[in-house]
């Protein structure tokens, strides 16, 4: 019976010692990786979870990417427009000059040689509005911005504003006679209504921006929950392990050793 019983135990100690390394070799893993998950049968259900985050962390990073490019090109396209705004407000005092009964038929011209050389730097900067050779001067879809994520949910922006007028209504005889203002109003209005347009699209792509940044950190924070390990809980379970490895191979000893005694006994 004693032989039977230390059999028995030999077994059972050597079949716990093989579970015991094998969960010894996963922490070793685990540890060494900084991974959850080392092995084909480990955690299947944090596995699929962790896939799908990884993709969505992913896309969320280039949807903020591109919500950081449409914040600078409509940056550019503000500093712009501020430009053709300036441009008219100059045409506004040009036009206050023409007004006055002491501006010389030379002063007129001269005026003349200013008008025509803003009017050219009007049409540049307008049919320049563009960012990497997209015109942003327009609407529709082919200003159209993808800033969230096809795997929590996808979001688009428009990045465009409304085309510019290819020049102003403001013509140089009533500017030299003063009679320009109505002209003014009307082209003044039309690029400041597009710089509104073009302000609004461009807090919209800046709190799209904050808001993939902010969900690319949560997502970032779950994902290290399924995916990575936790080296102070890994750190308490390979010592336990490596205690219980210790105390196994002296327990081995131990039932092999009965199992000789007994037999040491038989033969004297």
């Amino acid at each position: 019976m004693a032989t039977l019983a230390a059999h028995g135990s030999f077994y059972r100690i050597q079949d716990n010692m093989a579970r015991n390394g094998n969960d010894l070799s996963n922490n070793m893993q685990r540890i060494s990786s900084g991974l959850k998950n080392v092995n084909a049968g480990s955690r299947p259900g944090d596995v699929a979870i962790v896939n799908s985050l990884e993709a969505g962390v992913a896309t969320l990073a280039y949807g903020k990417m591109n919500a950081d490019a449409g914040v600078a090109a409509l940056e550019m396209a503000v500093s712009d427009l501020s430009r053709l705004s300036e441009i008219i407000t100059r045409l506004y005092e040009m036009n206050q000059i023409g007004a006055n009964v002491f501006t010389t038929t030379l002063d007129n011209s001269v005026l003349a040689v200013e008008y025509a050389d803003l009017i050219t730097e009007y049409t540049t900067v307008g049919n320049n509005l563009k960012y990497k050779n997209t015109d942003l001067a327009t609407t529709g879809a082919s200003t159209n911005i993808q800033v969230g994520s096809v795997v929590f949910g996808a979001a688009t922006t428009n990045v465009g504003f409304g085309a510019v007028g290819s020049t102003i209504t403001a013509t140089i005889n009533n500017i030299t006679a003063g009679a320009a203002g109505a002209q003014l109003a009307f082209d003044k209005l039309a690029i400041d209504t597009l710089r509104l347009e073009a302000a609004t699209q461009y807090n919209k792509a800046a709190w799209f921006s904050l808001h993939a940044s902010n969900t690319l950190s949560a997502a970032k924070m779950e994902l290290s929950n399924y995916r990575d390990v936790d080296f102070a809980a890994e750190t308490s379970e390979l010592a336990k392990n490596q205690i219980i490895a210790q105390a196994g191979t002296a327990m081995l000893a131990q039932a092999n050793a009965m199992g000789q005694g007994v037999l040491a006994l038989l033969q004297t």
